[in-house]
């Protein structure tokens, strides 16, 4: 039993690495690892940093594709009591650079591949530049000089309290925020998805998650598990679906469009995906029909989730093997305490909307370097989501919208989520988002960007007549457009603040 307060992420993998050595902890394109492998190499990388006078408190930026090495890394450095800080290398330099700055980075992990996108940034680093497939002709430290370094066990002084990883939001609404996470704290969400929701130790985890918004979550419950984790960097159905027949997967972490991509890879397919057992989805709202479907065609259980940056992870879900509410988020896992509030901070009534609160010794409770947004977002141990949920009578979280997000028309709120549930339902709409657009006379308006069903030939008059026969006259989009494509973040969810800003 792994406990919080006494363990570190170092501690838990040289337990793994003495009880299991020879079982597989890591798969990539290339190469499979130990645990034993996994922990030497880990000592490998901590002494490389520890050469490079990376010690207790320093931070070590991370601008890579999704690969072991990120992992390898991200536990390399929390042995030393140093701190991992993802960068988000597709965002515009400006705010690259305030990523770097916020977190004060003292050296990178780099890609060789991103050195002409991050040269500006990494030059004054000299030698602290740890290079990923060295070409020849870069500075810096080349990643496979770790070979030369000992791979025996390295002691650390690494705390649960220390902190060991800054979390970076997606900075779609404003300059990205690192949320502040300890050992302890990734330890805890880990314990709440292996307990709480049942990975066992002979599971094999896929984790489609953006690799420099939350790469914690491609190893932390695998490491708690004990159980082999595949790290790939793609966003292919096809590659995905090969992936899972090849290494036997049988739990994945995505968004639901990425699942409903998958089907179209799998009819008439020889490819066995028949290991997989949870196909857990985050970062979207399912409908009903969306989760029953996904479970016909998977033949697996189909898990909603929901958990942000600042909760370290998952701190709701609806497992498949419990009682389930259609429509619903969930219920609190293992270690959350989740309350919704109005805008004064009292609790509302049961089946009223406001804002979700969550806490729990997972939650972190800073940003880091960012004063005025901590005091916005955290108060007494409580993290104030933005995330507008309502109750039901049987103790499940029904997600509403978020608070940015919401629409006054004509003086009265409107929440883009309701309307979008109303136009999938229509046989013609493949995919549906709502955001806000202003009129001159009318102020606030909903404006819809639609992808249709191939060779649909439905129009914008159409949809706003069938928005009128299911709901409330003023929620029906004033604007209509049908794109080709919805832009989509890395990590798979709606990027509404490129759709936002398009007109």
């Amino acid at each position: 039993m792994i406990d919080p307060k006494q363990e570190t992420l170092g501690s838990v993998l040289h337990a793994h690495a003495i009880a299991q050595p020879d079982n597989v902890a890591m798969i990539g394109v290339d190469r499979s690892i130990t645990w034993k492998e996994l922990d030497q190499e880990v000592n490998r990388v901590a002494r490389l940093f520890a050469s490079l006078g990376i010690t207790h408190g320093d931070a070590v930026g991370m601008c890579t594709s999704k690969r072991p090495e990120v992992s390898i890394t991200f536990m390399a450095l929390s042995r030393l009591g140093a701190i991992a800080a993802p960068v988000n290398f597709k965002l515009e330099p400006g705010r690259i650079a305030q990523q770097f700055a916020t977190a004060q980075i003292k050296a990178v992990l780099l890609e060789a591949k991103l050195d002409s996108i991050m040269a500006p940034l990494t030059a004054h680093f000299g030698d602290r530049v740890v290079y990923l497939d060295q070409d020849g002709t870069l500075g810096g430290v080349n990643y496979a000089s770790i070979s030369e370094i000992s791979g025996e066990h390295l002691g650390s002084d690494a705390k649960p309290d220390d902190v060991c990883y800054y979390n970076y939001t997606s900075g779609t609404t404003g300059q990205p925020k690192a949320a502040v996470a300890t050992h302890a704290n990734i330890l805890w969400n880990s314990i709440s998805g292996v307990d709480g929701l049942g990975m066992n130790k002979d599971d094999v985890f896929l984790g489609m998650f953006s690799v420099f918004s939350h790469p914690h979550e491609l190893f932390n419950r695998a490491l708690v598990a004990g159980c082999a984790m595949v790290i790939v960097d793609t966003m292919s159905p096809r590659v995905v679906v090969q992936l899972v027949a090849k290494h036997r997967i049988t739990w994945m972490m995505a968004v639901p469009s990425f699942y409903e991509m998958m089907l179209s890879h799998m009819a008439g397919d020889d490819l066995d995906t028949s290991s997989l057992r949870i196909l857990e989805s985050g970062g979207a709202w399912v409908s009903p029909d969306t989760l029953e479907r996904l479970e016909a065609r998977f033949g697996c259980g189909f898990m909603p989730v929901w958990g942000s940056t600042e909760t370290n992870g998952v701190a709701l879900a609806m497992p498949p093997t419990e009682q389930r509410v259609p429509g619903a988020t969930g219920k609190p896992v293992l270690h959350y305490d989740v309350g919704i509030y109005d805008d004064r901070g009292r609790p509302v009534e049961q089946g009223e909307s406001g804002e979700m609160w969550v806490r729990g010794p997972a939650v972190s409770n800073e940003y880091v370097n960012m004063p005025n947004q901590t005091a916005d977002a955290f108060s007494d141990g409580w993290y104030h989501t933005s995330d507008l949920v309502r109750q039901d009578e049987q103790g499940f979280f029904h997600f509403v919208g978020r608070k940015h997000d919401m629409l006054k028309v004509g003086g009265i709120r409107v929440y883009p989520l309701e309307i979008e549930q109303v136009l999938v339902t229509h046989v013609d709409i493949a995919e549906a988002v709502v955001v806000r657009a202003v009129e001159r006379v009318r102020g606030e308006v909903p404006r819809a960007v639609i992808r249709l069903e191939e060779g649909s030939a439905l129009t914008a008059k159409q949809v706003r007549a069938f928005c009128r026969e299911h709901m409330a006259v003023y929620k029906a989009p004033r604007i209509v457009e049908f794109w080709d494509e919805i832009p989509k973040l890395p990590n798979g969810k709606v990027d509404r603040r490129k759709i936002t800003a398009t007109t």
